[in-house]
């Protein structure tokens, strides 16, 4: 049973900023300001020319971060990959808390499969009738 009202907190419909990209010179005050280390923590060098060089947001855009330079750091392509994979969980967790999904319809109970009612599998793998089955077999056998 769905409740009539939502138990969720009405919010204001928050606009994302646009991501801007990094000027060349921007880049160059992020790696020195780093010391030429990765900006996850990892110690690793940053090296474009192997690994490739990201600059990410350490507060993702879509959870309020900005585009301002103390919000961005520059990864190693490898940690960067890993991130992106966790604020994306992460963000489409959001979504699905604040019922930004289903394009403002509301959410469908899955359908199941239509289990058999009748038979059911033993853990040896034999198949057999379900307790529900038997008793009814029984009341009917008995008139």
């Amino acid at each position: 049973m769905k409740p009539a009202v939502s138990i969720m907190p009405e919010r204001e419909d928050v606009a994302i900023e646009p991501r801007r990209p990094l000027s060349r010179r921007d880049t160059i005050e992020l790696a020195v300001r780093q010391g030429g280390r990765c900006g996850c923590g990892c110690g690793g060098k940053l090296d474009a020319l192997s690994e490739g060089v990201i600059d990410e947001h350490v507060i993702p855009l879509a959870r309020g971060g900005s585009n301002d330079l103390e919000n961005r750091a520059l990864w190693r392509k490898p940690c960067a990959v890993e991130k992106t994979k966790g604020d994306r969980t992460a963000d489409a967790k959001v979504k699905r808390l604040r019922g930004e999904t289903c394009a403002g319809e509301p959410a469908r109970k899955l359908q199941g499969r239509g289990f058999d009612k009748t038979r059911t599998r033993g853990f040896d793998g034999k198949i057999r009738p379900t307790k529900a089955a038997l008793r009814q077999s029984r009341e009917e056998g008995g008139r």
